[in-house]
């Protein structure tokens, strides 16, 4: 039997009812998985805040705990068994945890887009773990540091910081910038040494050093800035790695002309005539 229009009507109107229903209880089902992440933070941080009070207060202080999803079973797994055995070594805790893998694979869960090749890098071969350089509960507001980003890279790198003494350096002592402006420190790649294209680093500030030229200084763009410049600091002028600027010049520039050998490098030197060293539109020789 065929069924009216009148009918035809009527089951269509009700299929709509029904799907109109259906997606509000999926909606509405989302929203409740959602929701239960901030509660149980909460939840969380009060267990955790019986036993352990200052770390709870500390994390409560820190970027993290403005992540909804984030508490301290996020971080610190077998909470279940540490909580039965009212505390024990059942829980993962990162102080007593020999091993950099573990740890730095709790991190990654939430920070691989930002620090992926971290165990390619210096630091990671290094057998250095995030906590190395990072309190989660107790360091600064900015990038949860130890203490500050020049004393945390002076603890391994002391040689490097006293560098930045020198009368010829970069401004790192009054601000100017930090570590983290010419290394990023969590990349398969540092920076460590700037050399070739990695000087890009250095042109972000020193934006006419970099051209485009029609002749370009070879030593500039093969083996980078630091062929010539000390970059953290130096005793000389320019921060260049020797003194004496013809002997630094000599050091590549071994074959040249006989009669640049009659100059006195007390009142002349290389810079004198070659003046466009970085790089020039107008001179192959770097004459202006």
């Amino acid at each position: 039997m065929v069924p009216s229009q009148k009918h035809q009507r009527s089951i269509m109107l009700s299929l709509k009812i029904a799907g109109c229903l259906i997606l509000v209880l999926g909606v509405a089902g989302l929203l409740m998985a959602a929701k239960p992440g901030v509660p149980q933070d909460k939840k969380d941080t009060e267990t955790c805040g019986q036993c352990h009070e200052d770390v709870v207060k500390g994390f409560l202080a820190k970027p993290h705990a403005a992540l909804g999803d984030t508490s301290c079973t996020a971080c610190h797994s077998g909470s279940e068994q540490h909580l039965k055995e009212g505390g024990g070594a059942t829980i993962f805790a990162f102080k007593s945890t020999d091993a950099t893998a573990p740890k730095n694979k709790t991190c990654l869960k939430c920070h691989a887009g930002s620090a992926a090749q971290f165990m390619s890098g210096p630091h990671g071969k290094a057998s250095l773990d995030c906590t190395s350089c990072h309190s989660i509960h107790g360091g600064s507001k900015a990038g949860l540091l130890k203490g500050g980003e020049t004393k945390t890279c002076n603890a391994c790198h002391p040689d490097v910081v006293a560098k930045f003494s020198f009368n010829e350096r970069h401004r790192l002592q009054e601000g100017v910038l930090s570590c983290s402006s010419c290394h990023d420190v969590h990349s398969g790649a540092p920076r460590e040494k700037l050399g070739g294209f990695k000087q890009q680093a250095c042109l972000k500030c020193h934006v006419e050093k970099g051209g485009p030229f029609l002749y370009e200084h070879g030593a500039s763009r093969v083996e980078g800035c630091t062929i010539c410049h000390e970059v953290h600091g130096s005793p000389n002028r320019h921060m260049l790695t020797m003194q004496s600027v013809p002997d630094l010049c000599y050091s590549c520039h071994v074959f040249t002309l006989q009669w640049h050998t009659q100059f006195n490098e007390k009142t002349t030197n290389c810079v004198n005539c070659h003046s466009t060293i970085h790089g020039s539109n107008l001179s192959r020789i770097f004459i202006k």
